[in-house]
C-alpha cells in the first residue's frame, strides 16, 4: 500500500428525496469516526443547489452551515467531498456555465472543503446543438469540463467524477466495448477518480474479477459508489441487514468505496457499523500481504468474539470455523466497544455478530425515502442519550487497535459467504408459548399493556362508529426475493427436536394441531411479553421497557437486504405460501375432516398465526420503547407489515372451514390467483433484475398471496403522524364475541338517561339493528378486531346479498318486530333518541330493493364499524381487507354497502377503500346511497 493514495471508506448522501439534516449529518461523522471511516461525500440528488439550481451560489446563511458541517467533519477525522451534479442542463460548450461551475467550487473550497465531485448520472445522454458542434462525443465534452475544473482547483488530491455510464448494466455493449468510457479513460488527467457502481444500478456482488475488467478500461482503479441499501426507488423497502456480498481482497483495485445509504438516517446503524467492519477487515489483509507475506489479501485468518474463525475456503472466500466453545450467541447489531442499537435486556449480554458480504449497489431513481421529521442526534438507542457520544477508547483511524490493548479482530467481522442469523435456546424463550388453553381463555402471564398515544386524529379515516346505525425465529440463510408471485412454496427446513419445542417457527405435530380449527391466540396471549424487567440502571435513562435482542433481531430479518429475506421473513412467506396452496385440504365441502393433510395443515396455520403475533407484539414495544428519531424513521415500515399481518393471520383463520372447494374453476380463489400471476407475469424481469422490479419486499409480495392483492388502493395508506402502541388482534366471528359486539355498539352510544332505560330493558336494540342480520344469516363472513379492551371492531359480509337480503326480510325482520315494539322509542327529543327511532325505522318499514343491477355487478354486501377509542386507521383498514380477500376468495367480484349521504365520516372511509358512489336511487330517506367496489 506504499505510495498509494489513502483508501477512502464511508457514506455518500447521494440518494432522492428529502436531504439529511445539519444535525443528522454531524451525527453521522460520529458513526463515521467510531467505526474507522473516512469519508463522507455531500450529494443529495434534491438539494436545490446541488443538483437543480447548481449555477447558484450560496446565500450567507447557507455558506456559514455548510462551513460548520465540513468543519465538523474534519473535527471526527472524516474527509468532506462536496459533489455537484450540473450535468442535467448544462451546456458544455458554454464560457459561462463553465465560469458559474467553477465559481461555485472555489466558493465551497473558500470554506475549507479540499475535496470534490462531478457527477453526470443520471442524466440525457444526447448533447444539445451546440455542444454536437464542438465536441465529437458527450464523453469528450464531459471529460474537457472535468479536467478544466480540475486544474482550476489546483489539482486536489480527491477529485471524483461520476460517468453517465456508471455500471455495466448501462455500457453498451459492455464496459470493455463502451466508446464511452473508453474514451473518458484516455481523456481524463489521471488524478481524477472514476465513480462505479459495480454489474448493477443496486449490485447484488461485487468482486476484485469483475473490477478488473473496469480498471483496464478507465485506466484507472475505480471508486465504488455502493447501493446496496439505498432504498429512494421504494417507499416501502428499508434495509437493515449487515454489509455483505463484497468479496475479500477488493482494496487492491479500488480507489475507495462509498456507501449510498437508506433515506433514513437512523436505519443506517447497522450498515455502516458493519462497512466499518469490512473496511478493517480489508485493511488487515492488505497488512498481511504487504509486510506478513504469504497469504493474498482477503484471505486473513481472524478471530472472532465467541471463538469462531474466519478461514480461507477453497473456493477463494472465507469459511467459518467454530472453536471448541459452544456457539450459541445470538447474532448482535453492536460490538462491545461500539454505540448500542438498544438496551438488550438482562440476561442476555451483549453478543458479536457474525455478519457476511452480500450482494448490492445503487438506486438512482428520482423517488423520494421517509424521513424523520426531526433531525435530533437520537442513536439507534432506546435508553440513554449519553450513548450518543463517541468513546474515546474506539480507533479513529481504520485498523487501528483500541487504546485498551483489544485486537481490531474482536470487532464484527464478515466473511463472503451467504449471510447468517444464528438463534440459540437462550433467545427462543422470547417467542410466544404455542397456546394450549380455550381460544377465549387465557392461561398465560398477566397481560402488560403496552402504552398507546391516544392523540385525537381525523375520524374520516377511521370506519363508521357502530352506535351511529342511522347515520424469533429459527436458524437458516435468508432466502432470495422470488420473481413469481405466485410461485410454489418450498418446503421448511426441518428443524431440531430442541428447536422444535421452544421456535415460534417449528410446526405443531398432528396430536397438537389436532382435527378442529384452527387455535386462535387469545388476546392475553398476544400481548404477553417476553421483555425481561429493566434494571435500575436501565430504568434511569429509560422509564419503558427497552427493546430486547432477540427483538432487534426480528426488526433486522423483517428488513434484511434489497435481493434477500431474513429468516423471519423467509418464514412467513413459506408458511403463507403453503397455507395457500394447500387451502383446499381445509375447505368445504370436507371431504375427510380428519386426515393428516388438514391437520398438517392447521399446525402449520397455528406456526404462522405465531409469527404474525410477534410480529405485532414487535410493533407495538417499537412505539413503546424506540427513541423518537428511530421511532420516526422505521415505524412507517413496520406499521405497514403489521397492518398486513394482521390482516393475513386472520384470513389464514377463516380459510379453515369457509373456503367453498367449487369444482367449477370459474370465481375460485385458485382461478383469481393464476388470473393475477398471468397479468403481473410480464412485468417481473429474471435474476438480473433491478431490485425495484420487485416492489414492496416483504410488504408486497404479502400483498400478492391475498386474494386482492391486485388492488393496491386497499394496501396505500399514509403512517399515522402520532404513531401508537396498541395491541391489536383481528380474528374471524367465535361464539363468545356476539355478546361482547353487542355491548360495543351500546357503550359507543352517549344517550340521555331516558334513552339508557330503553336501552337497559332491550340491550341487544342496536347490536341487532347494526349487526344482527349479518350474525344470523352470514356469521362466517365475520370479523372481529380486538385491542386491550376487549372488541373494538368489526367487519361484516354476505356472499351472494341478493339471496341475504330475501332471508332477511322474509324471516329475520319479522322476529325483530315481535321482538321490539314500533312504540318503544316515543317521547320527547333527547341524546339518542334519534339512533334508538332510526333502529325501530329500521325494523318496522319494508326495505327498498337493491336494483339488480347493482346486485349482478356487485354481488357481496359489506358492513364495518368501530367503537370510537380505534385511532389507528391502519387496523382498520386491516379489518377491512380480511373481509374483502374471504368474499373474493369465495369467488365475489365486486361488493357493495348503504350509507347515509350526512355521514361524511363513512363516506370518506369508504371512499379511501376504493368505493364510488353508485349512480342509483335508493334507501329509505332520499339521503341514502350505495357505494360500491370491484374486487
Amino acid at each position: 500500500m506504499a505510495g498509494r493514495p489513502r483508501f477512502l471508506c464511508g457514506v455518500v448522501e447521494g440518494f432522492y428525496g428529502r436531504p439529511w439534516s445539519m444535525e443528522q449529518r454531524k451525527l453521522l461523522f460520529q458513526w463515521l469516526k467510531r467505526w474507522g471511516l473516512n469519508c463522507y461525500m455531500y450529494a443529495p440528488k434534491d438539494e436545490l443547489k446541488h443538483r437543480l439550481l447548481w449555477r447558484e451560489p450560496y446565500t450567507e446563511h447557507e455558506a456559514a452551515c455548510m462551513q460548520s458541517l465540513i468543519e465538523a467533519a474534519q473535527e471526527q477525522g472524516v474527509e468532506f467531498v462536496f459533489a455537484i451534479s450540473a450535468g442535467q442542463d448544462m451546456v458544455f460548450s458554454s464560457a459561462g456555465d463553465r465560469l458559474l461551475l467553477q465559481q461555485k467550487l472555489r466558493q465551497v473550497a473558500a470554506m475549507g472543503c479540499h475535496s470534490f465531485a462531478l457527477l453526470f448520472d443520471d442524466i440525457d445522454p444526447c448533447m444539445c446543438q451546440a455542444d454536437r458542434d464542438v465536441f465529437p462525443s458527450l464523453a469528450q465534452a464531459q471529460a474537457s469540463v472535468a479536467n478544466e475544473v480540475y486544474r482550476e482547483l489546483d489539482q486536489p488530491s480527491i477529485f471524483l467524477f461520476c460517468p453517465t455510464e456508471y455500471c455495466s448494466s448501462l455500457c453498451s455493449p459492455s464496459p470493455s466495448q463502451s466508446c464511452y468510457l473508453l474514451t473518458l479513460g484516455q481523456e481524463l488527467l489521471p488524478g481524477i477518480s472514476v465513480i462505479w457502481t459495480g454489474p448493477k444500478v443496486v449490485s447484488q456482488e461485487l468482486s476484485a474479477t469483475l473490477l478488473e475488467e473496469v480498471e483496464g478500461v478507465l485506466q484507472r482503479r475505480p471508486i465504488i459508489w455502493d447501493n446496496l441499501y439505498a432504498n429512494d426507488y421504494d417507499c416501502r423497502r428499508v434495509f437493515l441487514g449487515p454489509y455483505t456480498g463484497r468479496a475479500p481482497g477488493l482494496m487492491p483495485r479500488l480507489r475507495g468505496l462509498l456507501l449510498n445509504p437508506n433515506c433514513e438516517l437512523q436505519a443506517n446503524f447497522i450498515p455502516i457499523h458493519t462497512l466499518g467492519s469490512w473496511f478493517r477487515s480489508e485493511l488487515g489483509s492488505c497488512a498481511h500481504s504487504d509486510h506478513a507475506g504469504g497469504r493474498t489479501p482477503g484471505q486473513p485468518s481472524i478471530s472472532l468474539k465467541g471463538g469462531t474463525r474466519l478461514q480461507p475456503s477453497t473456493a477463494g472466500g472465507q469459511e467459518v470455523m467454530p472453536d471448541a466453545q459452544p456457539h450459541d450467541s445470538v447474532p448482535s447489531v453492536a460490538d462491545q466497544d461500539g454505540p448500542e442499537p438498544c438496551s438488550v435486556a438482562p440476561g442476555e449480554g451483549r453478543k458479536k455478530v457474525t455478519s457476511e458480504p452480500e450482494k448490492g449497489s445503487e438506486s438512482r431513481t428520482p423517488t423520494g425515502g421517509r424521513q424523520s421529521p426531526t433531525g435530533d442526534g437520537d442513536q439507534l438507542t432506546t435508553g440513554s442519550r449519553e450513548s450518543c457520544e463517541p468513546s474515546s477508547a474506539l480507533p479513529s483511524t481504520a485498523g487501528s487497535a483500541q487504546s485498551t490493548g483489544t485486537s481490531v479482530a474482536t470487532e464484527t467481522l464478515h466473511s463472503p459467504g451467504p449471510p447468517m442469523c444464528c438463534s440459540n435456546g437462550a433467545n427462543t424463550s422470547q417467542n410466544l408459548p404455542l397456546p394450549t388453553s380455550d381460544a377465549r381463555t387465557g392461561g398465560g402471564s398477566s397481560p402488560q399493556p403496552p402504552s398507546s398515544t391516544q392523540t385525537e386524529v381525523s375520524r374520516a379515516d377511521m370506519p363508521p362508529k357502530p352506535p351511529g346505525p342511522g347515520a424469533c425465529t429459527s436458524p437458516g440463510p435468508p432466502a432470495p426475493l422470488t420473481d413469481e408471485v405466485g410461485a410454489s412454496p418450498g418446503p421448511t427446513a426441518p428443524l431440531t427436536p430442541e428447536e422444535t419445542g421452544s421456535s415460534p417457527m417449528a410446526l405443531l405435530t398432528l396430536e397438537e394441531a389436532g382435527s378442529g380449527p384452527t387455535v386462535l391466540l387469545t388476546p392475553k396471549e398476544a400481548r404477553t411479553s417476553p421483555t425481561a424487567p429493566l434494571t435500575p440502571e436501565e430504568a434511569r435513562f429509560s422509564p419503558m421497557a427497552s427493546l430486547t435482542l432477540g427483538e432487534v433481531q426480528m426488526l433486522v430479518e423483517l428488513f434484511y437486504l434489497p435481493y434477500h429475506h431474513g429468516p423471519l421473513a423467509q418464514h412467513l412467506l413459506e408458511h403463507f405460501r403453503w397455507l395457500r396452496a394447500n387451502s383446499l385440504s381445509v375447505g368445504v365441502p370436507a371431504t375427510a375432516p380428519d386426515d393428516c393433510e388438514g391437520m398438517q395443515w392447521r399446525g402449520r396455520a397455528q406456526s404462522f398465526q405465531l409469527l404474525c403475533a410477534q410480529t405485532c407484539r414487535l410493533h407495538s414495544h417499537f412505539v413503546s420503547s424506540a427513541s423518537r428519531a428511530l421511532l420516526y424513521d422505521l415505524h412507517p415500515y413496520l406499521w405497514d407489515i403489521r397492518n398486513m399481518l394482521l390482516a393475513a393471520s386472520a384470513f389464514v383463520l377463516w380459510l379453515d372451514g369457509h373456503l367453498l372447494c367449487d369444482p367449477d374453476p370459474k370465481g375460485t380463489w385458485g382461478s383469481c390467483f393464476g388470473w393475477c400471476q398471468s397479468i403481473t407475469a410480464p412485468i417481473l424481469l429474471g435474476g438480473d433484475a433491478e431490485p425495484w422490479a420487485r416492489r414492496g419486499g416483504l410488504f408486497g409480495e404479502l400483498q400478492a398471496l391475498l386474494p386482492v392483492g391486485n388492488s393496491c388502493d386497499l394496501f396505500c395508506h399514509p403512517p399515522p403522524l402520532f404513531p401508537s402502541s396498541q395491541l391489536y388482534l383481528l380474528h374471524p366471528l367465535l361464539p363468545p364475541d356476539k355478546g361482547e359486539l353487542y355491548r360495543m355498539c351500546q357503550e359507543s352510544l352517549n344517550c340521555d338517561p331516558k334513552v339508557a332505560e330503553i336501552l337497559a330493558a332491550y340491550p341487544d336494540l342496536l347490536g341487532d339493528r347494526l349487526l344482527g342480520s349479518f350474525l344470523s344469516l352470514s356469521p362466517e363472513y365475520t370479523f372481529v378486531l380486538e385491542d386491550e379492551g376487549g372488541p373494538c371492531g368489526y367487519a361484516a359480509g354476505a356472499l351472494c346479498a341478493e339471496g341475504f337480503l330475501q332471508q332477511r326480510d322474509s324471516s329475520w325482520l319479522p322476529a325483530m318486530r315481535h321482538k321490539y315494539p314500533r312504540d318503544l322509542g316515543a317521547g320527547a327529543p333527547a341524546l339518542g333518541q334519534d339512533a334508538l327511532e332510526e333502529a325501530l325505522l329500521f325494523f318496522h318499514t319494508e326495505p327498498p330493493a337493491v336494483p339488480l343491477p347493482v346486485l349482478r355487478r356487485f354481488p357481496s354486501l359489506v358492513q364495518l364499524g368501530t367503537a370510537p377509542r380505534v385511532l389507528d386507521v391502519g387496523a382498520s383498514r386491516s379489518l377491512a381487507i380480511c373481509l374483502l380477500s374471504a368474499l373474493r376468495a369465495n369467488g365475489s367480484r365486486g361488493v357493495f354497502c348503504q350509507v347515509s349521504a350526512a355521514d361524511q365520516q363513512q363516506l370518506s372511509f369508504y371512499s379511501k377503500l376504493g368505493f364510488v358512489a353508485l349512480p342509483v336511487a335508493w334507501g329509505i330517506s332520499p339521503g341514502a346511497r350505495l357505494l360500491g367496489r370491484l374486487l
